[in-house]
């Protein structure tokens, strides 16, 4: 499934409030979480960890909205 991702393309906080980002960040979590827990740890692409650290849903709501950029990265 391929996943628009033109929401990940935003020009710092005032954007992140817009509809169409926080939309976007809801299907990332959805396709990320579908058959998982939302307490699942999950490598996650923001710029802060790197695909390093795993976090739970919750964690990657507060990153993506409130505290990080989200990598472009492509699945396939």
């Amino acid at each position: 499934m391929n996943m628009d991702r033109s929401w990940m393309n935003h020009n710092g906080v005032k954007d992140r409030r817009k509809p169409e980002y926080i939309a976007g960040v809801n299907e990332f979590l959805h396709s990320a979480f579908t058959g998982k827990s939302d307490e699942t740890m999950l490598k996650f692409p923001c710029l802060n960890c790197r695909l390093v650290l795993s976090q739970n849903r919750k964690n990657m709501h507060c990153h993506l909205l409130y505290m990080a950029s989200i990598l472009l990265i492509t699945h396939g």
